[in-house]
């Protein structure tokens, strides 16, 4: 039988509970949409997160040793553990040559679009940014970068906003020489990389000398590609409508969120999200950053080495119970709660 205790999991950096319980919530209501278009996904996506296995050490901190994550690419749980990953990595990156250099955060926008232009769009995207790290004034004067690639949704026009989070690595000199580019020739070289009769927005600045400044220009790099509020609504405020209008709404909610997921889900198959280049990218392969879909290990906090022995204890997602609750070690438990599982409500 169960050991009626809920996962605790707190972050050590901020004391702050990891939302293990909400996020699995979201991968639920994403698999249940999967469902609704036909996709294959669903049966992978359902199960994803659904059983954890952690180390409890003598400090009685915790430390994920395995998990059955689905890895697809709108999966918010999976979003969540590549961000967490990202961050970690562009940090370590950045500090390993912060002595050497100064940081820029650059925002590369364009106009929004609508579904039939969205892949043509982000392939034009793609194709300028490469141009643009090709640029002779680019190559004079930034040393290294690393970009992420983010799409948001507008519930209202129906339109999609996809664009560029870049980190970039200055000489220290840079903003005391010719090298330094002004925010209007930013926007030139990418206007003119895109090739588009209207000039971009293109937002540029210096990242703050402070740990926490950093952390926030890092943190958006390392944000989702999608974020999960972006296709699915928040539907905590209809609790008190009368019922025929509360499925209306739904409804309504739903058929705007599987079309917008079927799309994302085509445009951003086989793209490289996340990428690096100059003094980042070797940096990032000195310190032995794979590239892999690695989401067990990808946080910041190391193992805590005064502690050389440690616990095993499991988790499974209880669907009536709506979270995580502790396993003792009875495999014929786990067989059942997959069977109940596959018929998960959405939440």
């Amino acid at each position: 039988m169960f050991g009626w205790e809920i996962l605790h999991d707190i972050k050590e950096s901020s004391f702050r509970p990891i939302k293990w319980k909400e996020h699995r919530i979201a991968t639920l209501r994403l698999a249940q949409a999967y469902k609704r278009i036909g996709s294959n996904k669903y049966h992978r996506i359902i199960q994803c997160g659904s059983s954890l296995t952690f180390r409890r050490y003598g400090d009685n901190s915790l430390r994920l040793n395995s998990a059955n994550f689905c890895k697809t690419r709108l999966c918010p749980t999976c979003c969540w553990r590549r961000s967490v990953r990202t961050f970690a990595q562009a940090s370590k990156v950045m500090e390993a040559v912060a002595d050497k250099y100064s940081f820029l955060f650059l925002t590369l926008t364009c106009k929004n679009v609508g579904a039939s232009d969205l892949n043509k769009q982000i392939d034009r995207m793609y194709l300028a940014y490469k141009m643009l790290c090709l640029r002779k004034r680019f190559v004079d004067s930034v040393r290294g970068w690393c970009r992420s690639f983010e799409i948001t949704f507008n519930w209202t026009t129906k339109e999609y906003h996809p664009h560029y989070h870049v980190i970039l690595a200055v000489d220290n000199e840079y903003f005391n020489n010719n090298l330094y580019i002004e925010q209007g020739e930013w926007s030139s070289m990418r206007k003119s990389c895109l090739n588009v009769d209207y000039t971009p927005i293109v937002d540029v600045r210096r990242l703050k000398a402070s740990e926490g400044g950093k952390g926030r220009e890092i943190a958006e790099v390392a944000k989702y590609a999608v974020k999960p509020t972006s296709v699915m609504a928040d539907l905590r405020g209809i609790a008190s409508y009368d019922e025929h209008i509360k499925e209306e709404i739904i409804q309504f909610v739903n058929e705007i969120s599987d079309t917008t997921i079927y799309v994302l889900d085509a445009a951003l198959a086989h793209r490289r999200l996340i990428g690096y280049g100059g003094i980042l990218k070797q940096m990032h392969k000195q310190l032995n950053l794979t590239d892999d879909e690695d989401l067990i290990h990808v946080s910041t906090d190391g193992e805590p080495v005064e502690y050389a022995t440690f616990e095993i204890e499991r988790y499974r997602w209880h669907t009536g119970y709506r979270n995580y609750l502790k396993l003792e070690d009875e495999p014929l438990e786990i067989e059942a709660i997959d069977e109940i599982e596959m018929t998960a409500p959405c939440g």
